[in-house]
C-alpha cells in the first residue's frame, strides 16, 4: 500500500504534462505530445524533465523509511530481527544499532519484559539485482 502512494504522484505528473500543452508541430506522435509545460511566460519545463523527475521519485521513494524491519518469533522469548536498507539512500549506513534498539525496546514493551539482550548481530551487504543492499540480522532475547 505504501508503494502505491509513491506511484500516484508520478502518474499524476505524467498525466498533468500530457494534458497541459498542445502539439506544436505535426511530427510523429509520442507518448507525451507536449514539448514543455508553460508554467508562466518566463518558466518553461520540458516534458522530458518532468517525466525523468517522476521516474526518479518512483524509484528513490524519498518518503519511505531507510530500513525495512521484519520480526520473527523463535519461541522461548527469542526473536529474529531482519533489517534491509532501501536501495537508494542518502546516508543511514550507521543506523543498524539505533534501529535494532528501537525494535528490541518495542518488543520489550509489547511483551511486558523488563529488559532485552542482543544475543547475535551481523551486518553486511547482499548482492541483489540490480543494486546491492545493506542488511543486518539479529537475535533478541527478552528477560
Amino acid at each position: 500500500m505504501k508503494r502505491l502512494f509513491g506511484i500516484i504522484p508520478a502518474a499524476a505528473a505524467v498525466l498533468f504534462v500530457a494534458g497541459c500543452s498542445t502539439i506544436e508541430d505535426n511530427g510523429p506522435s509520442t507518448l507525451i505530445p507536449a514539448k514543455q509545460l508553460d508554467v508562466s511566460p518566463s518558466l518553461h519545463i520540458p516534458a522530458e524533465t518532468i517525466v525523468a523527475g517522476a521516474l526518479i521519485y518512483l524509484f528513490v521513494d524519498p518518503l519511505a523509511p531507510n530500513w525495512r524491519v521484519e520480526v520473527e518469533d523463535l519461541g522461548e522469548r527469542r526473536f529474529r530481527v531482519e533489517m534491509t536498507m532501501k536501495r537508494f539512500i542518502t546516508g543511514g549506513e550507521g543506523e543498524v544499532m539505533p534501529v535494532l534498539r528501537r525494535t528490541a525496546d518495542k518488543l520489550r514493551r509489547e511483551k511486558g519484559s523488563r529488559e532485552y539482550l542482543i544475543v547475535e548481530l551481523s551486518e553486511g551487504i547482499e548482492s541483489r539485482v540490480p543494486i546491492a543492499q545493506r542488511v543486518a540480522h539479529a537475535v533478541v532475547e527478552l528477560r
